[in-house]
């Protein structure tokens, strides 16, 4: 068996040809956050590459944007429906959607693995073990509180070591447009620290790494808040469970009779809402049990709560300045975006599912069974 190990990676080193590819994702950081003030070196290497923006899935969520990101499905196939859902297996909620387990469709970084491509993932959502007994070369799973200079030096090592595909997510903005807003002082200063940090370093990295195919990107943006509304108030005696997300939220109705009623008094609550089955066809849910009954969408600025005491009604101001989870046509969910290596010019909206589809033809990656998303034709004119 180990003799069998020695010649595959022997044999994956020989075939790898293609240059590497480095994906970056950061939390949180919208394309409306990008700008030449607030990031001016980043911006000006973008400049030498392309820059355009994400359109993430629906809800924006992080778990859910990442997912798509890494399997280049959308989410009623990868079944990452949102940082938390209910299991329709076992009627128990998934508080949390961080696992491998919780992955219905295939990552990248296992796909990659299959086909040769030397792997390495540092704190990427659902990296947490093998899938379906394939795992990368080298990941480290999420640890809270990890500073994002360690992401980028695992990425330096894995990439020194041979690696042809790094995936690191790194912490963006995320917490700061949580906790004070999006365009807060505290933001705009994280904005300016990945500014330091990470344009030098890829710099160096580009200059260590010639032929080194960048992809910098993020899971959703972040909108500022002005008002919460209260969904137990609205739907009091109509027996359900809620998981809101910030500016959507899922409704599991204990009794589908009830579904007409509930709907009723979210519409005129001033809430846009349809049943599992009519959500807009490009939201990509409809197919996923894991969805809620009732999918409710909020107007921008306006998120939706679900405390059921003042404890938890505290709890959920806590991080309120700033949300996020409302449709990716809202200008402030879209995500920054830039490919460096890969052409320079206008790249215009990318929809997230495209990202590692794009990854796999830079690297002939195969795929057990093929995404939703498809190459970007501009990225892959320039292999």
């Amino acid at each position: 068996m180990r003799r069998a190990a020695f010649f595959s990676l022997l044999l994956a080193s020989l075939v790898q040809a293609a240059p590497p590819v480095l994906l970056l994702s950061a939390d949180g950081v919208g394309a409306m956050q990008f700008t030449s003030r607030t990031m001016p070196k980043l911006w000006a290497l973008s400049e030498q590459g392309r820059r355009g923006e994400g359109l993430p899935p629906f809800p924006s969520t992080t778990f859910n944007g990442h997912t798509t990101i890494a399997t280049g499905c959308w989410p009623e196939h990868h079944g990452v429906v949102a940082n938390s859902y209910r299991d329709p297996g076992t009627g128990s909620m998934v508080q949390v959607a961080h696992r491998i387990e919780d992955f219905q469709r295939e990552p990248l970084w296992v796909a990659a693995t299959r086909s040769g491509v030397r792997t390495a993932v540092y704190h990427w959502v659902g990296a947490t073990g093998p899938w379906e007994g394939v795992a990368p070369w080298r990941h480290l799973t999420f640890q809270p509180g990890r500073p994002d200079a360690e992401g980028l030096a695992f990425a330096d090592r894995a990439l020194d070591e041979g690696a042809g595909l790094v995936m690191v997510y790194l912490s963006g903005t995320d917490e700061e447009g949580h906790l004070k807003g999006p365009v807060s002082p505290a933001t705009q200063s994280k904005l300016k620290q990945m500014d330091d940090e990470l344009a030098p370093w890829l710099q160096r990295i580009q200059s260590k790494h010639p032929g080194l195919k960048v992809i910098l990107a993020a899971d959703h943006g972040m909108a500022t808040m002005r008002r919460r509304i209260h969904l137990p108030s609205i739907l009091d005696g109509i027996p359900c469970v809620l998981v809101t997300h910030g500016g959507s939220a899922y409704v599991y109705l204990r009794d589908s009779s009830q579904a007409a009623r509930a709907l009723a008094r979210l519409r005129k609550a001033g809430l846009t809402a349809w049943r599992r089955t009519e959500v807009p066809r490009s939201f990509h849910l409809a197919a996923s049990a894991r969805v809620g009954d009732l999918v409710v969408l909020a107007p921008e600025g306006q998120w939706l709560s679900k405390a059921r005491s003042s404890r938890e009604e505290e709890d959920e101001r806590r991080g309120r300045a700033g949300a996020h989870a409302y449709s990716p046509a809202t200008p402030s969910m879209r995500t920054w975006l830039v490919v460096l290596g890969a052409g320079k010019g206008h790249l215009g909206p990318v929809a997230l599912w495209d990202l590692a589809p794009t990854v796999a033809s830079w690297l002939d990656i195969r795929w057990l069974r093929p995404p939703d998303g498809n190459p970007v034709p501009v990225l892959v004119g320039s292999r």
